[in-house]
């Protein structure tokens, strides 16, 4: 039986940008629909959930292969369901909680390096949503030496050092370079809007005492509003426009095929660098050449070495440093950003990796001997956006509903493969600093599951999916919001920035909600 909905507005994804947007349009008494196709879980689970994933190795969140099947056209691996969660809040469930800012150089790649496109705003104009993301959110952090400039403090002080961290301070200080502190969406040592102080137990990524933020905190708080709605376990599969370019009806589906019509005055994409692509081209609404593109990741290399010095890892279990020496620097028109980070290694079969060949009370002596000893590092660089590497349609391949699958090519060029070069150098040069034996550097490349693009923003149709508003070009109420709207990426993570952009875009369908509806 068709299921109907009629509201102001309609946002479809819950995870970060989605939420947050929904938050704010529904504490303004914007009647809300917040459309999620994964299903609702209980905060009060997550201890087991957790257990399920640092026992049994298992996902700690439902799995649905038929519905987030995916094809891979790289010439490389590359698993999209590894780090993706769709449920309410999003990969916010599974992360890190990372949340530094884009330099304000990212906003300008083309007029300062001769690099990308010129994002349509500029880090001025983004820095009050930025100091907004942070307050929501809950980060601590300090300002670094290498950060942009902001117009308010952390709403918390930083975390301290982790044992490991004094090693990189005094390699660093060998190598003139400024280390920062990294800014996480975690509370420190108070309570904070209601949650609890991290115990800094390490069991990040998955928080069971809800310290770190993830984004059904601001699901369910609009929720509580009494102006939004959840819809769970319901798949957008079409919009449709009528001949002025207003959406006219969204099509979605119940995982058990019911269908869903939901009517609104405005609605909002925010499903995903990939979904949200793969929706506007099953659609074949907006710029349908452009739509896909310019798919980018953070990619990563690593390098580990063996210390003297035993420390206790894991005392905070998520990396307190970063450094930004490599960002801009010598040979930044010819390549990408590289940050370098420090995790604090605490695994194992990461040390026993590099001597494959023991075996039973061998390799249990030899594990004992090395714990404490690992120290790991790693860079995070940028990739560059290339009209090449996207998201298509897979029409061999289908979902759960019998529409064809997303089909991810990433594509490297020249500047890309120098950029993770010149990471590789920083690494070495870090790794030489410090003093470090049996030092491996990785010849490969991973993914930071950071999926950017697709949808960028761009003040010329031609050029990019959605207006400087992030109204899809050629409608007329159609939004998007998260990072598929990013014309460059960085090499910082984009929680932080797919926040700011959903409060920006939250204050204009405020003015525009306001307004009567019009023919």
């Amino acid at each position: 039986m068709l299921t109907g909905h009629d509201v102001d507005l309609c946002v479809i994804g819950a995870g970060p940008a989605g939420a947050l947007l929904a938050d704010a349009c529904a504490a303004r008494g914007v009647h809300t629909l917040l459309v999620e196709s994964g299903p609702r879980l209980d905060r009060a689970d997550r201890p087991r959930q957790q257990r399920r994933f640092l026992t049994l190795g298992e996902s700690a969140w439902p799995r649905d292969p038929a519905r987030d099947v995916f094809t891979n056209a790289s010439s490389f691996g590359y698993s999209l369901n590894i780090n993706r969660v769709r449920a309410v809040g999003g990969t916010t469930l599974h992360w890190i909680g990372m949340t530094p800012r884009l330099r304000e150089s990212d906003f300008r790649t083309a007029t300062q390096f001769g690099l990308g496109m010129d994002w349509p705003l500029q880090y001025a104009e983004l820095e009050p949503y930025y100091v907004r993301a942070e307050r929501e959110m809950g980060v601590s952090g300090a300002q670094g030496p290498h950060d942009p400039w902001r117009s308010a403090p952390y709403p918390m002080e930083p975390f301290p050092d982790s044992f490991s961290d004094g090693l990189w301070r005094r390699a660093a200080a060998a190598l003139g370079v400024e280390l920062s502190t990294m800014p996480v969406a975690k509370n420190n040592a108070r309570t904070y809007d209601g949650r609890p102080p991290c115990t800094t137990f390490a069991t990040c990524p998955i928080c069971p005492g809800g310290a770190q933020y993830s984004a059904d905190w601001h699901a369910f708080k609009a929720e509580r509003s009494g102006h939004c709605e959840i819809l769970p376990g319901t798949t957008a599969r079409r919009i449709e426009l009528d001949a002025s370019g207003r959406v006219r009806v969204v099509h979605a589906s119940a995982r058990d095929g019911t269908p869903h019509e939901i009517r609104a005055r405005v609605v909002v994409l925010a499903a995903s660098a990939v979904e949200t692509a793969r929706l506007l081209l099953l659609s074949r609404v907006g710029n349908q050449d452009m739509a896909g593109r310019h798919l980018m990741e953070h990619w990563k290399v690593a390098a580990s070495g063996v210390s003297e010095e035993r420390d206790y890892p894991r005392r905070i279990g998520f990396p307190t440093l970063t450094a930004y020496h490599a960002y801009e620097g010598e040979g930044r028109g010819e390549r990408g950003a590289v940050r370098m980070l420090f995790p604090d290694p605490d695994d194992p079969l990461e040390s026993l990796g590099r001597e494959p060949g023991l075996w039973g009370r061998a390799m249990a002596r030899r594990d004992c001997e090395r714990f404490g000893h690992l120290r790991r590092v790693e860079v995070s660089v940028e990739h560059l956006p290339n009209p090449d590497s996207r998201v298509t349609l897979d029409p061999a391949v289908q979902d759960c509903f019998g529409d064809p699958a997303p089909r991810l090519q990433f594509v490297l060029g020249d500047r890309d493969h120098r950029t993770l070069e010149a990471g590789r150098s920083a690494l070495r040069a870090m790794m030489d600093a410090a003093r470090l034996g049996d030092v491996r550097i990785g010849d490969a490349f991973y993914g930071g599951a950071h999926l950017m693009g697709t949808c960028r923003m761009s003040r010329r149709e031609e050029e990019g999916v959605a207006d400087p508003d992030a109204r899809v070009h050629g409608t007329r109420n159609l939004y998007l919001a998260g990072s598929a709207l990013f014309p460059t990426g960085g090499a910082v993570n984009p929680t932080l920035t797919i926040a700011a952009l959903s409060l920006r875009l939250a204050d204009h369908l405020l003015q525009q909600l306001a307004a009567p509806p019009r023919g």
